[in-house]
This record gives structure tokens, sequence and C-alpha cells, in this order.
């Protein structure tokens, strides 16, 4: 069973993340991944298309980019 990891989020921060679009958990877990926030979030808008198939073969490209060591921060 995978570790449960605390990222000091509330249930009132999530909601309200929600209620802007923002999945606050999912953009936590990339930044502590070492991935900048705006290409967290750049990256949380492709990730959907990437799973169902409609995004363009340049929004793969930049995904992958943004997931690959240079673009990251390593710890």
């Amino acid at each position: 069973m995978p570790e449960i990891e605390d990222y000091g989020i509330t249930v009132e921060e999530y909601l309200e993340g929600l209620e802007k679009g923002v999945d606050v958990l999912e953009l936590r877990r990339l930044e502590e991944w070492g991935i900048p926030t705006d290409l967290a979030l750049e990256l949380m808008r492709i990730t959907p298309k990437v799973a169902n198939g409609t995004a363009t073969p340049e929004e793969v490209v930049r995904g992958l980019l943004i997931m690959s060591p240079p673009l990251r921060k390593t710890k």
C-alpha cells in the first residue's frame, strides 16, 4: 500500500481550489516532485487531454518536457 503524503492542505483550501478548477493536492504533489507551479498547472491542463486521446502531438511533447529532469528542480 502506498504511503499517504501530508501536504498540509485543509479541506477548505482543497474545496476552494476545486471551485477555481485546480486540484490543490495534485498541484502540491507535482511541486514536491520539483516541477515549478506554473509548469505544474500547465501539465495539469495537458494530462487529461493525453488520457482521453485529444492532446495534440505538441501538447504531448510539452508534457514530457515538463516532466523531464532539466525542467524539474532536483532535490
